[in-house]
C-alpha cells in the first residue's frame, strides 16, 4: 500500500523530493505540500482504490504523513460495501 500512496504523492503532491525519500511519519506539509496538493492527493487515492474518504478524514492531519495517509485509507477501505455476489 506504500508504494501505490508514494506514487500518488509523487504524481499529485508536487514535492520538491520524492516520496521514496520520505519516511512513514515524515511530515508532508513540512516537505512542502500544500493544501490544494493534499486535495488532489485524496481523490487520487479514493479513485486509485475505489473508496470514499468519510468527512471526518478531511482535515489536514490525515494528509500529514504517509502513515497517517495509510491508516485513513485502510479505515475507508474497512468501511467500504461490499459489491457483488
Amino acid at each position: 500500500m506504500f508504494s501505490t500512496i508514494r506514487r500518488i504523492i509523487d504524481r499529485e503532491g508536487r514535492l520538491p523530493i520524492a516520496a521514496a525519500d520520505l519516511t512513514p511519519k515524515a511530515d508532508l506539509f513540512a516537505s512542502g505540500l500544500t493544501p490544494y496538493c493534499a486535495v488532489r492527493i485524496m481523490l487520487a487515492l479514493e479513485r486509485e482504490f475505489g473508496v470514499q474518504f468519510p468527512r471526518h478524514a478531511m482535515k489536514r492531519e490525515t494528509m500529514r504523513s504517509l502513515e497517517s495517509i495509510e491508516q485513513a485509507l485502510r479505515l475507508a477501505l474497512s468501511a467500504a460495501p461490499v459489491t457483488g455476489a
